[in-house]
């Protein structure tokens, strides 16, 4: 998976995006590659100046189904509170289809410039 929470999205400036790259027992192929930002159907959200979709990425298995789904920070999202996706993971890989985001309203918190989504550990 590469991330790239600094790119440019129809002429949007930091608004980011992530590729996902598949893997074989050979390592990682360009094959079935797939990008998404904010403005992919099925995202919540729209791709804005300064976002930084993208910019802290992990795969972690949530619901214990021996899938990874993909986590996604956004640090610059809503004047830099910050949001956080997860995108499902299916048999044939990370899909946007019932993917959902979470920010500090989410959580019943008030984050000015906290920047969630800035880093996963």
């Amino acid at each position: 998976m590469l991330r790239c929470g600094g790119t440019r999205a129809l002429g949007k400036s930091q608004a980011g995006s992530v590729v996902t790259l598949r893997g074989t027992a050979f390592g990682l192929t360009g094959k079935g590659a797939q990008s998404y930002s904010q403005d992919t159907s099925g995202v919540p959200g729209v791709a804005e100046n300064n976002d930084r979709f993208g910019a802290a990425t992990k795969l972690v298995d949530t619901n214990a189904d021996g899938r990874a789904e993909l986590i996604v920070g956004a640090p610059g999202e809503n004047a830099d509170a910050g949001s956080v996706w997860v995108f499902k993971s299916t048999s044939s890989g990370v899909t946007p289809t019932g993917s959902f985001t979470f920010g500090a309203g989410t959580l019943g918190t008030v984050a000015t410039r906290a920047q969630l989504g800035s880093t996963f550990n």
